[in-house]
Protein backbone atom coordinates (compact mmCIF):
# COMPACT_ATOMS: atom_id res chain seq x y z
CA UNK A 1 0.00 0.00 0.00
CA UNK A 2 1.34 3.14 -0.89
CA UNK A 3 1.95 5.83 2.12
CA UNK A 4 1.68 9.23 2.80
CA UNK A 5 2.66 11.80 5.50
CA UNK A 6 0.86 14.82 6.93
CA UNK A 7 2.04 17.17 9.11
CA UNK A 8 0.60 19.85 11.36
CA UNK A 9 3.26 22.54 12.43
CA UNK A 10 3.35 24.21 15.62
CA UNK A 11 4.75 27.07 16.89
CA UNK A 12 7.00 24.97 18.79
CA UNK A 13 9.47 25.15 15.92
CA UNK A 14 9.84 29.19 16.35
CA UNK A 15 10.88 28.76 19.83
CA UNK A 16 7.16 30.02 20.82
CA UNK A 17 4.45 28.28 22.94
CA UNK A 18 1.41 27.03 20.52
CA UNK A 19 -2.18 28.81 21.40
CA UNK A 20 -2.70 28.15 25.39
CA UNK A 21 -5.43 30.05 25.53
CA UNK A 22 -8.43 28.07 24.32
CA UNK A 23 -9.30 24.22 23.84
CA UNK A 24 -9.53 24.81 20.31
CA UNK A 25 -6.07 24.59 19.76
CA UNK A 26 -6.08 20.77 20.59
CA UNK A 27 -8.98 19.73 18.39
CA UNK A 28 -7.14 17.99 15.30
CA UNK A 29 -7.29 19.13 12.07
CA UNK A 30 -10.29 18.35 10.10
CA UNK A 31 -8.74 19.26 6.88
CA UNK A 32 -5.96 17.20 7.20
CA UNK A 33 -8.64 14.63 8.61
CA UNK A 34 -10.90 14.47 5.53
CA UNK A 35 -7.89 14.71 3.04
CA UNK A 36 -6.29 11.23 5.22
CA UNK A 37 -9.95 9.74 5.35
CA UNK A 38 -10.11 10.59 1.35
CA UNK A 39 -6.78 9.06 1.11
CA UNK A 40 -7.97 5.49 2.69
CA UNK A 41 -10.00 5.03 0.29
CA UNK A 42 -8.28 5.60 -3.09
CA UNK A 43 -5.83 2.73 -1.39
CA UNK A 44 -3.35 5.09 0.20
CA UNK A 45 -2.34 4.79 3.75
CA UNK A 46 -1.93 8.22 5.44
CA UNK A 47 0.05 9.27 9.00
CA UNK A 48 -0.45 12.48 10.79
CA UNK A 49 2.29 13.91 13.07
CA UNK A 50 0.88 16.69 14.78
CA UNK A 51 3.99 18.55 16.38
CA UNK A 52 1.03 20.71 18.74
CA UNK A 53 1.09 17.52 20.07
CA UNK A 54 3.69 17.78 23.22
CA UNK A 55 5.29 14.78 22.79
CA UNK A 56 5.87 15.24 19.16
CA UNK A 57 9.05 16.42 17.52
CA UNK A 58 10.49 17.09 14.38
CA UNK A 59 12.85 14.33 15.18
CA UNK A 60 9.42 12.22 14.77
CA UNK A 61 8.95 13.18 11.02
CA UNK A 62 12.49 12.83 10.04
CA UNK A 63 12.47 9.07 11.54
CA UNK A 64 8.96 8.34 9.43
CA UNK A 65 10.25 9.69 6.36
CA UNK A 66 13.18 7.80 6.80
CA UNK A 67 11.23 4.34 7.42
CA UNK A 68 8.84 4.84 5.00
CA UNK A 69 10.22 6.71 1.92
CA UNK A 70 7.10 8.75 1.33
CA UNK A 71 6.41 9.67 -2.53
CA UNK A 72 5.69 13.22 -0.93
CA UNK A 73 4.68 15.02 2.32
CA UNK A 74 2.16 17.34 2.96
CA UNK A 75 1.83 20.30 5.44
CA UNK A 76 -1.31 21.90 6.00
CA UNK A 77 -0.64 25.69 7.61
CA UNK A 78 -3.35 28.87 8.11
CA UNK A 79 -1.43 32.25 8.11
CA UNK A 80 -0.06 32.23 11.27
CA UNK A 81 1.42 28.83 11.02
CA UNK A 82 3.04 29.28 7.63
CA UNK A 83 6.23 30.15 8.96
CA UNK A 84 6.56 27.45 11.08
CA UNK A 85 5.29 25.28 8.31
CA UNK A 86 7.98 26.67 6.27
CA UNK A 87 11.02 26.04 8.82
CA UNK A 88 9.93 22.24 9.17
CA UNK A 89 9.88 21.47 5.82
CA UNK A 90 13.44 23.09 5.71
CA UNK A 91 14.41 20.98 8.45
CA UNK A 92 13.47 17.67 5.86
CA UNK A 93 15.17 19.42 2.65
CA UNK A 94 18.02 19.57 5.09
CA UNK A 95 18.13 15.68 4.78
CA UNK A 96 15.95 14.85 2.22
CA UNK A 97 16.59 17.47 -0.57
CA UNK A 98 14.85 15.47 -3.34
CA UNK A 99 11.86 14.82 -1.30
CA UNK A 100 8.80 17.04 -2.53
CA UNK A 101 7.25 19.24 -0.16
CA UNK A 102 3.36 20.47 -0.39
CA UNK A 103 2.04 22.72 1.23
CA UNK A 104 -2.06 23.84 1.62
CA UNK A 105 -4.47 25.32 3.68
CA UNK A 106 -5.70 28.61 3.77
CA UNK A 107 -2.90 30.73 3.50
CA UNK A 108 -1.35 29.12 0.30
CA UNK A 109 -5.14 28.97 -1.39
CA UNK A 110 -5.39 32.99 -1.10
CA UNK A 111 -1.84 33.37 -2.32
CA UNK A 112 0.13 30.57 -4.01
CA UNK A 113 2.45 32.78 -6.06
CA UNK A 114 3.51 34.96 -2.74
CA UNK A 115 3.70 31.91 -0.55
CA UNK A 116 6.28 29.89 -2.71
CA UNK A 117 8.12 33.11 -3.40
CA UNK A 118 8.32 34.09 -0.39
CA UNK A 119 8.95 30.42 1.30
CA UNK A 120 12.05 28.59 -0.80
CA UNK A 121 10.91 25.21 1.33
CA UNK A 122 8.01 24.67 -0.51
CA UNK A 123 7.55 22.87 -3.71
CA UNK A 124 3.94 22.68 -4.75
CA UNK A 125 1.10 24.02 -3.32
CA UNK A 126 -2.59 23.03 -2.97
CA UNK A 127 -4.68 26.01 -4.13
CA UNK A 128 -8.24 25.10 -2.77
CA UNK A 129 -9.90 21.36 -1.64
CA UNK A 130 -7.34 19.35 -1.28
CA UNK A 131 -8.79 15.59 -1.30
CA UNK A 132 -8.25 14.89 -5.06
CA UNK A 133 -5.62 16.99 -5.55
CA UNK A 134 -3.57 15.27 -2.94
CA UNK A 135 -4.14 11.82 -4.51
CA UNK A 136 -3.51 12.51 -7.72
CA UNK A 137 -0.07 14.36 -6.85
CA UNK A 138 0.90 11.44 -4.95
CA UNK A 139 0.40 8.79 -7.69
CA UNK A 140 2.14 11.46 -10.18
CA UNK A 141 5.67 11.43 -7.98
CA UNK A 142 4.89 7.61 -7.04
CA UNK A 143 5.67 6.92 -11.02
CA UNK A 144 7.89 9.66 -11.76
CA UNK A 145 5.88 11.37 -13.77
CA UNK A 146 6.71 15.08 -12.47
CA UNK A 147 5.97 16.26 -16.23
CA UNK A 148 2.23 16.29 -15.62
CA UNK A 149 2.40 18.86 -12.63
CA UNK A 150 2.09 21.43 -15.89
CA UNK A 151 -1.36 19.88 -17.06
CA UNK A 152 -2.75 19.36 -13.22
CA UNK A 153 -5.42 21.81 -11.91
CA UNK A 154 -5.53 23.33 -8.43
CA UNK A 155 -1.68 23.72 -7.94
CA UNK A 156 0.99 25.95 -8.18
CA UNK A 157 4.78 24.39 -8.37
CA UNK A 158 8.34 25.55 -8.33
CA UNK A 159 9.90 24.50 -11.95
CA UNK A 160 13.98 25.62 -11.66
CA UNK A 161 13.24 29.02 -11.18
CA UNK A 162 9.97 29.90 -12.33
CA UNK A 163 6.75 29.90 -10.03
CA UNK A 164 3.80 28.56 -12.31
CA UNK A 165 0.06 29.39 -11.42
CA UNK A 166 -2.30 26.39 -12.76
CA UNK A 167 -5.96 27.36 -13.41
CA UNK A 168 -8.05 26.28 -10.25
CA UNK A 169 -9.20 22.54 -9.80
CA UNK A 170 -12.90 21.50 -9.65
CA UNK A 171 -14.75 21.57 -6.74
CA UNK A 172 -16.27 18.54 -5.29
CA UNK A 173 -19.78 19.30 -5.70
CA UNK A 174 -21.64 16.50 -3.83
CA UNK A 175 -19.43 16.89 -0.61
CA UNK A 176 -22.02 13.93 1.01
CA UNK A 177 -20.16 12.06 -1.67
CA UNK A 178 -16.73 12.25 0.32
CA UNK A 179 -15.70 9.31 3.31
CA UNK A 180 -16.11 10.93 7.00
CA UNK A 181 -13.14 12.29 8.38
CA UNK A 182 -10.29 9.93 9.05
CA UNK A 183 -10.43 10.57 13.01
CA UNK A 184 -8.65 7.01 13.34
CA UNK A 185 -5.63 8.16 12.22
CA UNK A 186 -4.83 10.93 15.01
CA UNK A 187 -3.99 10.70 18.63
CA UNK A 188 -7.26 11.17 19.83
CA UNK A 189 -6.53 10.28 23.13
CA UNK A 190 -4.15 13.44 23.39
CA UNK A 191 -6.93 16.27 22.35
CA UNK A 192 -9.75 17.30 24.05
CA UNK A 193 -12.71 15.04 23.85
CA UNK A 194 -14.05 17.20 21.13
CA UNK A 195 -14.32 16.54 17.58
CA UNK A 196 -15.33 19.14 14.50
CA UNK A 197 -18.15 18.23 12.31
CA UNK A 198 -18.51 20.11 8.90
CA UNK A 199 -21.67 20.79 7.06
CA UNK A 200 -21.12 22.67 4.79
CA UNK A 201 -18.19 24.23 2.44
CA UNK A 202 -17.81 27.85 1.19
CA UNK A 203 -19.63 31.23 2.30
CA UNK A 204 -22.39 33.13 0.21
CA UNK A 205 -21.36 36.22 2.55
CA UNK A 206 -18.97 38.99 2.13
CA UNK A 207 -17.96 40.34 5.35
CA UNK A 208 -14.47 42.39 4.90
CA UNK A 209 -12.46 41.32 7.46
CA UNK A 210 -12.87 37.66 6.73
CA UNK A 211 -11.21 35.27 3.55
CA UNK A 212 -13.78 32.16 4.12
CA UNK A 213 -13.12 31.48 0.08
CA UNK A 214 -10.16 29.51 -0.37
CA UNK A 215 -12.46 26.50 -0.76
CA UNK A 216 -14.45 28.29 -3.31
CA UNK A 217 -17.26 30.84 -3.20
CA UNK A 218 -19.85 28.26 -4.56
CA UNK A 219 -21.76 27.05 -1.49
CA UNK A 220 -22.03 23.49 -1.25
CA UNK A 221 -24.36 21.72 2.09
CA UNK A 222 -24.35 18.27 3.27
CA UNK A 223 -27.76 16.45 3.74
CA UNK A 224 -29.02 16.37 7.45
CA UNK A 225 -28.99 12.80 7.03
CA UNK A 226 -25.35 12.41 5.95
CA UNK A 227 -24.50 14.84 8.90
CA UNK A 228 -26.43 13.05 11.30
CA UNK A 229 -24.76 9.20 10.13
CA UNK A 230 -21.34 11.66 10.46
CA UNK A 231 -22.13 12.68 14.42
CA UNK A 232 -23.75 8.98 15.00
CA UNK A 233 -20.87 7.44 13.98
CA UNK A 234 -17.85 9.56 15.99
CA UNK A 235 -20.26 9.08 19.08
CA UNK A 236 -19.80 5.13 18.92
CA UNK A 237 -16.42 4.35 16.85
CA UNK A 238 -14.54 7.11 19.44
CA UNK A 239 -16.78 8.13 22.31
CA UNK A 240 -17.09 11.58 21.69
CA UNK A 241 -19.44 13.54 23.88
CA UNK A 242 -19.02 17.02 22.35
CA UNK A 243 -18.89 18.12 18.87
CA UNK A 244 -18.34 21.72 17.64
CA UNK A 245 -19.89 22.23 14.30
CA UNK A 246 -17.16 23.30 12.28
CA UNK A 247 -19.13 26.12 9.64
CA UNK A 248 -19.12 29.80 10.51
CA UNK A 249 -22.80 29.71 9.40
CA UNK A 250 -24.63 26.90 11.10
CA UNK A 251 -27.65 28.52 9.15
CA UNK A 252 -26.22 27.25 5.62
CA UNK A 253 -28.44 24.51 6.60
CA UNK A 254 -31.63 26.72 5.87
CA UNK A 255 -34.56 24.36 6.59
CA UNK A 256 -32.45 21.13 7.60
CA UNK A 257 -31.48 22.78 10.52
CA UNK A 258 -34.57 21.35 11.89
CA UNK A 259 -34.56 18.79 10.43
CA UNK A 260 -30.97 17.44 11.74
CA UNK A 261 -31.81 18.77 15.07
CA UNK A 262 -35.17 16.72 14.80
CA UNK A 263 -33.29 12.96 13.46
CA UNK A 264 -30.28 13.55 16.47
CA UNK A 265 -33.61 13.44 19.03
CA UNK A 266 -34.84 10.32 16.99
CA UNK A 267 -31.81 8.40 17.56
CA UNK A 268 -31.05 9.38 20.91
CA UNK A 269 -27.85 11.58 20.24
CA UNK A 270 -29.39 14.33 22.31
CA UNK A 271 -28.58 12.32 25.37
CA UNK A 272 -25.23 11.25 24.16
CA UNK A 273 -23.92 14.43 22.57
CA UNK A 274 -23.61 18.25 23.93
CA UNK A 275 -22.90 20.70 20.92
CA UNK A 276 -22.12 24.21 19.76
CA UNK A 277 -22.43 25.94 16.74
CA UNK A 278 -22.23 29.74 14.93
CA UNK A 279 -24.87 30.97 13.47
CA UNK A 280 -25.86 34.44 11.95
CA UNK A 281 -28.62 36.77 13.91
CA UNK A 282 -30.78 36.81 11.09
CA UNK A 283 -31.32 33.33 10.45
CA UNK A 284 -32.59 32.14 13.57
CA UNK A 285 -36.00 31.57 15.09
CA UNK A 286 -37.55 30.55 18.42
CA UNK A 287 -38.87 27.19 17.27
CA UNK A 288 -35.43 26.71 16.11
CA UNK A 289 -33.62 27.97 19.00
CA UNK A 290 -35.34 25.47 21.03
CA UNK A 291 -35.16 22.55 18.93
CA UNK A 292 -31.76 23.01 18.78
CA UNK A 293 -31.61 22.95 22.55
CA UNK A 294 -33.73 19.81 22.87
CA UNK A 295 -31.60 18.01 20.43
CA UNK A 296 -27.88 18.60 22.62
CA UNK A 297 -26.72 22.49 21.55
CA UNK A 298 -25.28 23.99 24.90
CA UNK A 299 -23.58 27.19 23.16
CA UNK A 300 -24.39 29.41 19.79
CA UNK A 301 -21.69 32.07 18.89
CA UNK A 302 -22.71 35.09 17.27
CA UNK A 303 -20.48 37.50 15.02
CA UNK A 304 -21.35 40.79 16.51
CA UNK A 305 -17.86 42.47 15.36
CA UNK A 306 -19.16 45.83 16.32
CA UNK A 307 -21.36 47.92 18.36
CA UNK A 308 -21.72 51.09 15.78
CA UNK A 309 -24.90 50.43 13.63
CA UNK A 310 -22.31 52.63 11.00
CA UNK A 311 -19.57 50.28 11.02
CA UNK A 312 -22.14 47.42 11.33
CA UNK A 313 -24.06 48.72 7.95
CA UNK A 314 -21.66 50.19 5.40
CA UNK A 315 -17.85 48.72 6.29
CA UNK A 316 -18.81 45.10 8.06
CA UNK A 317 -21.19 44.15 4.92
CA UNK A 318 -22.68 41.61 7.39
CA UNK A 319 -26.41 42.38 6.56
CA UNK A 320 -27.70 42.79 9.74
CA UNK A 321 -28.49 45.38 11.91
CA UNK A 322 -28.29 45.59 16.36
CA UNK A 323 -31.70 44.89 16.48
CA UNK A 324 -31.79 41.74 14.54
CA UNK A 325 -28.42 40.90 17.25
CA UNK A 326 -30.44 41.98 20.63
CA UNK A 327 -32.70 39.76 19.10
CA UNK A 328 -31.37 36.45 18.10
CA UNK A 329 -29.34 36.67 21.65
CA UNK A 330 -32.42 37.05 23.24
CA UNK A 331 -33.94 34.19 22.15
CA UNK A 332 -31.27 32.07 22.44
CA UNK A 333 -30.98 32.85 26.46
CA UNK A 334 -34.79 32.39 26.54
CA UNK A 335 -34.21 28.76 24.91
CA UNK A 336 -32.03 27.77 27.47
CA UNK A 337 -28.68 28.12 25.49
CA UNK A 338 -26.04 29.93 26.29
CA UNK A 339 -23.93 32.29 23.94
CA UNK A 340 -20.99 33.48 22.83
CA UNK A 341 -20.30 36.83 21.41
CA UNK A 342 -17.38 37.86 19.08
CA UNK A 343 -16.50 41.43 18.70
CA UNK A 344 -13.15 43.20 16.45
CA UNK A 345 -11.43 46.19 17.56
CA UNK A 346 -9.58 47.91 14.77
CA UNK A 347 -11.97 48.40 11.95
CA UNK A 348 -11.83 50.50 9.21
CA UNK A 349 -12.74 53.96 10.25
CA UNK A 350 -12.57 53.28 13.72
CA UNK A 351 -12.53 55.85 16.51
CA UNK A 352 -12.23 55.34 19.88
CA UNK A 353 -15.82 56.65 20.34
CA UNK A 354 -16.95 53.58 17.81
CA UNK A 355 -14.19 51.23 20.46
CA UNK A 356 -16.32 52.73 23.04
CA UNK A 357 -19.79 51.27 21.30
CA UNK A 358 -18.62 48.15 21.29
CA UNK A 359 -17.82 47.69 24.86
CA UNK A 360 -21.36 49.11 25.59
CA UNK A 361 -23.06 46.60 23.03
CA UNK A 362 -21.14 44.08 24.78
CA UNK A 363 -22.49 45.06 27.95
CA UNK A 364 -26.06 45.49 26.80
CA UNK A 365 -25.98 41.91 25.39
CA UNK A 366 -24.79 40.20 28.36
CA UNK A 367 -23.49 37.28 26.66
CA UNK A 368 -22.57 34.23 28.69
CA UNK A 369 -18.60 34.71 26.95
CA UNK A 370 -17.27 36.74 24.73
CA UNK A 371 -14.09 37.76 23.02
CA UNK A 372 -12.68 41.15 21.91
CA UNK A 373 -10.44 40.37 19.10
CA UNK A 374 -8.09 42.57 17.53
CA UNK A 375 -8.36 43.19 13.42
CA UNK A 376 -6.08 41.24 11.81
CA UNK A 377 -5.01 42.00 7.69
CA UNK A 378 -5.10 38.60 6.40
CA UNK A 379 -4.35 37.71 2.82
CA UNK A 380 -7.40 37.76 0.71
CA UNK A 381 -9.13 40.15 3.12
CA UNK A 382 -11.29 43.40 2.12
CA UNK A 383 -9.39 45.12 5.07
CA UNK A 384 -5.96 43.75 3.78
CA UNK A 385 -6.30 45.50 0.13
CA UNK A 386 -8.02 49.01 2.33
CA UNK A 387 -4.94 48.83 4.41
CA UNK A 388 -2.46 48.30 1.19
CA UNK A 389 -3.72 51.69 -0.28
CA UNK A 390 -2.29 55.27 0.76
CA UNK A 391 -4.71 57.02 2.55
CA UNK A 392 -6.73 54.54 3.97
CA UNK A 393 -5.91 55.19 8.06
CA UNK A 394 -4.95 51.88 8.19
CA UNK A 395 -1.06 50.43 8.71
CA UNK A 396 0.36 47.16 7.84
CA UNK A 397 3.67 46.98 10.33
CA UNK A 398 4.53 43.88 9.12
CA UNK A 399 4.45 40.17 7.29
CA UNK A 400 5.95 38.18 9.91
CA UNK A 401 2.67 35.60 9.82
CA UNK A 402 3.23 33.95 12.95
CA UNK A 403 1.77 37.00 14.78
CA UNK A 404 -1.35 37.81 12.80
CA UNK A 405 -3.61 36.47 15.26
CA UNK A 406 -6.07 38.29 17.18
CA UNK A 407 -5.11 38.06 20.74
CA UNK A 408 -1.91 39.79 21.48
CA UNK A 409 -0.49 40.16 18.28
CA UNK A 410 1.62 43.31 16.53
CA UNK A 411 1.05 43.26 12.65
CA UNK A 412 -1.62 46.09 12.42
CA UNK A 413 -2.77 49.41 13.77
CA UNK A 414 -4.69 52.79 12.13
CA UNK A 415 -3.16 56.19 11.81
CA UNK A 416 -5.76 57.30 14.65
CA UNK A 417 -5.16 54.50 17.32
CA UNK A 418 -1.96 53.25 17.17
CA UNK A 419 -1.04 49.71 17.92
CA UNK A 420 -0.62 50.06 22.16
CA UNK A 421 -3.83 52.06 22.11
CA UNK A 422 -5.44 49.10 20.04
CA UNK A 423 -4.37 46.99 22.41
CA UNK A 424 -4.96 49.23 25.51
CA UNK A 425 -8.80 48.93 24.80
CA UNK A 426 -8.87 45.44 23.76
CA UNK A 427 -7.55 45.13 27.37
CA UNK A 428 -10.26 47.79 28.70
CA UNK A 429 -12.93 45.54 26.99
CA UNK A 430 -12.23 42.48 28.64
CA UNK A 431 -11.90 43.89 31.83
CA UNK A 432 -14.87 45.90 32.03
CA UNK A 433 -17.37 43.11 30.87
CA UNK A 434 -15.65 40.69 33.44
CA UNK A 435 -15.55 43.05 35.93
CA UNK A 436 -19.18 43.72 35.62
CA UNK A 437 -19.55 39.56 35.52
CA UNK A 438 -16.32 37.92 37.57
CA UNK A 439 -18.51 34.70 38.05
CA UNK A 440 -18.71 34.42 34.06
CA UNK A 441 -14.86 34.84 33.92
CA UNK A 442 -14.42 32.12 36.13
CA UNK A 443 -16.38 29.89 34.93
CA UNK A 444 -14.42 29.76 31.07
CA UNK A 445 -11.99 27.86 32.61
CA UNK A 446 -14.51 25.36 34.83
CA UNK A 447 -16.88 24.68 31.72
CA UNK A 448 -16.54 22.50 28.91
CA UNK A 449 -17.29 23.92 25.55
CA UNK A 450 -15.22 24.65 22.31
CA UNK A 451 -15.44 27.95 23.98
CA UNK A 452 -13.72 27.97 27.61
CA UNK A 453 -10.26 28.28 28.39
CA UNK A 454 -7.53 26.23 29.91
CA UNK A 455 -6.59 26.79 33.58
CA UNK A 456 -2.94 27.83 33.07
CA UNK A 457 -4.77 30.43 31.06
CA UNK A 458 -6.35 32.00 34.17
CA UNK A 459 -3.12 33.61 35.00
CA UNK A 460 -1.20 34.45 31.76
CA UNK A 461 -4.32 36.33 30.04
CA UNK A 462 -5.13 38.77 32.69
CA UNK A 463 -0.86 39.12 32.97
CA UNK A 464 -0.97 39.71 29.09
CA UNK A 465 -4.22 42.21 29.65
CA UNK A 466 -3.00 44.37 32.51
CA UNK A 467 0.37 44.87 31.07
CA UNK A 468 -1.33 46.18 27.34
CA UNK A 469 -3.75 47.81 29.40
CA UNK A 470 -0.92 49.97 31.49
CA UNK A 471 1.35 50.47 28.72
CA UNK A 472 2.01 54.10 28.54
CA UNK A 473 4.28 54.82 25.58
CA UNK A 474 3.36 57.63 23.57
CA UNK A 475 1.87 57.84 19.93
CA UNK A 476 4.43 56.86 17.52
Amino acid sequence: MKKILFIHPSRKVLGKKDNIYTKESLVPSLGLASIAAYCAREGILPEIIDLRLPHRTVNDIINSIRNNRYPIVGITAFTSEITAADIIAGKIKNIFPDLPIVIGGPHVSIIPYETLFEFKNFDIAVVGEGEKTIVELLRIFDNNESYRLHDMKGIAFRKDNEIIVNSSGELIDDINSLPFPGWNFFELKQYGNILPVSTSRGCPYGCYFCTPKYLGAKVRVRSYENVVEEIEWIVYKFGVKRIQFADATFALLKNDAMRLCEELIKRGLNKRIKWDCETRADSITPELLRLMKKAGCEWVAFGVETGNEKILREIVHKGETKEQIRNAIRLAKDAGIKVRCFFIIGHYRETIETIKDTINFALELNPDALSFGLMVPNPGSEIRRLAENKGSGLRILHNKWEDYQQFNYSCFELETIPLHELKRWQAKAYFTFYLHHPFKAMRLFIESSAYNYKLKGLIKIPFILLKNFLSVRSRG
